[in-house]
């Protein structure tokens, strides 16, 4: 199965999918974690150039189409290879990131899903959420901010967006305010009732 964890930058996707993968491989499953951007040529531009904060790009369409070739990429030579070796695989984000982020920069949504008519839906998609103002807060002990996020207004906007996406598609949400543990308990069984009902 091939799942997608999704949040605006600093609900603690990185933390809980780590700890999710401990919890999994406990219980017997074959787990294999993954992150976009990827670790592809493409993935490597996109971390080095593109989400530098002060990077001067022209225009919203540059981040949209580079990260859904990456996406192209990282699905059909890193994450579908897992799945026909019958791992779990584990996203920390997926095409809902480029939708919900490039769609607030103020790119048509009718637009953002055609670029992504090559790339295969996840089996669950869970959102993690939290206030922009806890997020903020949270980025703030980092060392170097990308630059999504170093903007309140644009987090927000972003947030509202992945909000109306996951009512839209029946997203669960899980409120990531709360301890790591009981956030991953939370999405531990999500996953494990989706297993069962796809065995």
């Amino acid at each position: 199965m091939f799942v997608a964890v999704e949040g605006i930058d600093g609900v603690g996707k990185s933390t809980i999918i780590m700890k999710l993968k401990d919890m999994l491989e406990r219980t017997g499953y074959r787990v294999y974690i993954t992150a976009e951007p990827s670790q592809t040529p493409i993935g490597r531009l996109i971390r080095d150039w593109l989400l530098k904060s002060g990077s001067k790009v022209a225009h919203p369409s540059v981040f949209a189409l580079l990260f859904t070739a990456d996406r192209v990429q990282h699905y059909y030579g890193e994450v579908k290879p897992m799945l026909d070796d019958g791992y779990l695989v584990i996203t920390e984000r997926y095409m809902e990131s480029t939708l919900v982020y490039q769609g607030a920069m103020g790119l048509p949504m009718d637009w953002l899903m055609e670029l992504h008519k090559f790339v295969p839906r996840p089996d669950l998609t869970i959102i993690l959420d939290a206030p922009t103002e806890v997020v903020i807060s949270r980025l703030r002990s980092r060392h170097e901010l990308e630059v999504f996020e170093t903007d309140r207004e644009f987090l927000n906007r972003a947030r509202e967006l992945l909000l109306r996406r996951a009512s839209l598609n029946n997203y669960p949400v899980i409120d990531a305010v709360r301890n790591p543990d009981s956030v991953t308990n939370d999405v531990y069984r999500l996953i494990i009732n989706a297993l069962r009902r796809v065995i």
